[in-house]
């Protein structure tokens, strides 16, 4: 009875050990910029290793979140977490950064317009501080 035991526990050990092995940590890219995106986006196209893209492009491979000013990445496809961010950042772009591109037609005007996109990111990924404001 003895052995029926420890042979049941030891499956069960080995079946947690290769249970282990196949645990996959899903990381991203995170790039500085629109085009340092669109650069690691083309280079993985061709079929470049990751490693050789984000030493093109500038871009990075995180396991957690993208931290400024690497804000620009890829969620997986699949994911609803994508799509929530995707229809949050173009509610929010096209409600308050609209009213801005009257501007848009100076410097001045375009800086305010990225500021507000980045805002929007901000807010959308919950990296928004609360400020408060003493008059």
């Amino acid at each position: 009875m003895e052995a029926v035991k420890s042979l049941i526990v030891c499956v069960l050990v080995l079946g947690l050990v290769l249970q282990h092995e196949h645990i996959q940590v899903e990381a991203k890219s995170c790039c500085p910029s629109t085009t340092a995106r669109n650069i690691y986006n083309s280079c993985r196209f061709t079929g470049a290793s990751r490693d050789k893209c984000c030493k093109i492009s500038g871009c990075k491979i995180v396991d957690g979140k993208c931290k400024p000013p690497f804000i620009h990445h890829t969620l997986h496809p699949d994911s609803e977490e994508s799509d929530v961010l995707d229809f949050c950042k173009l509610g929010c772009t096209s409600s308050v950064c609209s009213n801005m591109n009257t501007f848009a037609g100076n410097e001045e005007g375009n800086h305010a317009v990225d500021r507000c996109n980045e805002a929007c990111y901000r807010f959308c990924t919950n990296e928004a501080e609360i400020v408060t404001v003493a008059s």
